[in-house]
């Protein structure tokens, strides 16, 4: 028998048998369409990372108004806040770098909120108003209520 070669062309196609089909064409779109909607899930929850700011201004302020019910006279400034306590202690919370921080006597450093650009306390007729500007640019404003 004549084992005969067939010659390669740049114009003969190569014929491999297994390729697409209808089949695998309906699965690759039934994928695609169910992995779609996840997709937006996805791009949605990396959306939401600033939320956190939202919470930890949130549970800021809520220390900040149990400190102050527990105070027993504030000094009011435009850059730090100094609360007399019961037992006679000056608690002071005031910027540092981009910290609100709280010390006792002018000792220790307790951290209260990060990231923040900006603080500011004003007084009020009943208590005080607290503000504070994040790194992003967002304003939090609280007023809180002195009980004397």
């Amino acid at each position: 028998m004549l084992n005969k070669r067939t010659k390669n062309y740049a114009f003969t196609p190569y014929h491999h048998e297994s390729g697409f089909t209808l089949v695998t064409t309906l699965i690759t779109i039934g994928i695609l369409a169910f992995s779609i909607p996840f997709v937006s899930y996805v791009l949605r929850d990396a959306s939401t990372v600033n939320s956190n700011t939202h919470l930890s201004v949130g549970q800021f302020f809520i220390f900040m108004r149990n400190e102050v019910m527990q105070a027993q006279e504030l000094k009011i400034y435009p850059d730090q806040l100094k609360l007399i306590m019961q037992n006679g202690d000056e608690a002071t919370f005031v910027m540092y770098g981009s910290l609100v921080r709280r010390q006792v006597d002018n000792t220790g450093h307790e951290i209260y909120l990060r990231d923040v650009k900006n603080i500011s306390f004003s007084p009020l007729p009943y208590g005080l108003q607290v503000t504070v500007t994040t790194i992003e640019g967002e304003q939090h404003d609280k007023e809180i209520i002195f009980y004397p």
